[in-house]
């Protein structure tokens, strides 16, 4: 990269899912993360793309059934998980987030409904300035 392309940047990728990929396929990859999580590892999902390329439908899904995202899916891994543990006399505290980050924008994934809908500062600096 030359002086002249300041715009062209190399990335590289662990999975990337066709546009066919279920919902079924992605969180099969993603649930090895939710394993993570339980086993005492601090986790992050990172989803990237362009507007409108599914991003939040992967995440969130529609409906029941095969159409939900990771985040129903990975509650439910993590409550069946929580149910065998607590069988067996373990007590948990669990503690999730799911945000999304739009035009520098946060939005609580998980709030109940949109009217509950809450603005969050992005900071930059340790003293919480831009």
């Amino acid at each position: 990269m030359g002086e002249d392309e300041p715009w062209q940047h190399k990335f590289s990728f662990d999975k990337v899912f066709p546009p066919s990929a279920g919902q079924e396929a992605v969180f099969e990859d993603a649930s090895e993360f939710i394993q993570s999580a339980l086993d005492g590892y601090n986790v992050c999902l990172f989803s990237y793309g362009q507007t409108g390329s599914g991003k939040t439908h992967t995440m969130q899904g529609s409906g029941l059934g095969q159409m939900r995202g990771i985040i129903p899916r990975s509650l439910e891994q993590v409550g069946k998980c929580k149910l065998k543990l607590e069988q067996d006399g373990w007590s948990y505290e669990i503690k999730v987030s799911y945000l999304e980050i739009y035009n520098e924008t946060i939005r609580d994934l998980l709030r109940k409904n949109a009217s509950e809908e809450v603005k969050h500062d992005i900071k930059l600096n340790k003293d919480g300035t831009r």
